[in-house]
């Protein structure tokens, strides 16, 4: 890519840095400013009506003083959604989680960090949901399990539907393990047995 050198008037320095976003360095929002105008005719000068205020027409001034404002306000309303919403941040505060939910106080925040999918108000919300219609230990559970499978949701824990009567049917891969270590460990017989 071709390299350029622009040199600006301090007049004209100061007013694209009045609406330069804070998230462009000023030689890539000089980049975008002359790409943007690039399609449209040059005039005599090849200044691309970027000339100081006397040469300038008034029309082509006000043309990018609007587009220039346009652009800082976009970048400005973005920032304020995401700081308007904390929940779409993988980071909470623990001190977003509801007071009846104290118990997950850790956890919650810890889930939030690794979920899959969207982070939002109602997504939150719904999990909290789900998390009130269980006891302690199953929050805990379930809490944990989508923590170190990486979910996107929290799901009941198996203990839950067997004593809800649900067969038997899918085994998650933790319960598995745990079960396999639980029968192997029974085949052994303790020192309380032994004696």
């Amino acid at each position: 890519m071709p390299r350029i050198e622009l040199r600006l008037t301090p007049e004209l320095h100061e007013y694209i840095l009045q609406y330069k976003p804070k998230s462009l360095s000023l030689p890539a929002f000089c980049s975008l400013l002359i790409e943007q105008t690039a399609n449209r005719v040059l005039d005599p000068s090849g200044t691309l009506g970027l000339a100081s205020a006397s040469e300038a027409s008034p029309s082509s001034s006000t043309s990018i003083e609007e587009e220039l404002t346009n652009k800082s306000n976009k970048t400005k309303t973005r920032a304020r959604v995401r700081e308007t919403d904390p929940f779409k941040a993988k980071a909470v505060s623990s001190d977003l989680v509801p007071p009846d939910l104290l118990d997950c106080q850790q956890l919650l925040p810890e889930f939030w960090a690794v979920k899959k999918g969207v982070r939002s108000e109602g997504v939150w919300s719904r999990v909290c949901g789900k998390l009130r219609g269980w006891t302690p230990e199953q929050r805990r559970e379930a809490l944990e399990r989508a923590i170190a499978s990486g979910w996107g949701d929290v799901f009941e824990p198996p203990s839950i539907r067997t004593s809800a009567g649900h067969p038997g049917g899918y085994v998650d891969s933790i319960t598995r393990d745990r079960q396999t270590r639980d029968n192997f460990l029974a085949m052994f017989s303790t020192a309380e047995e032994a004696a």
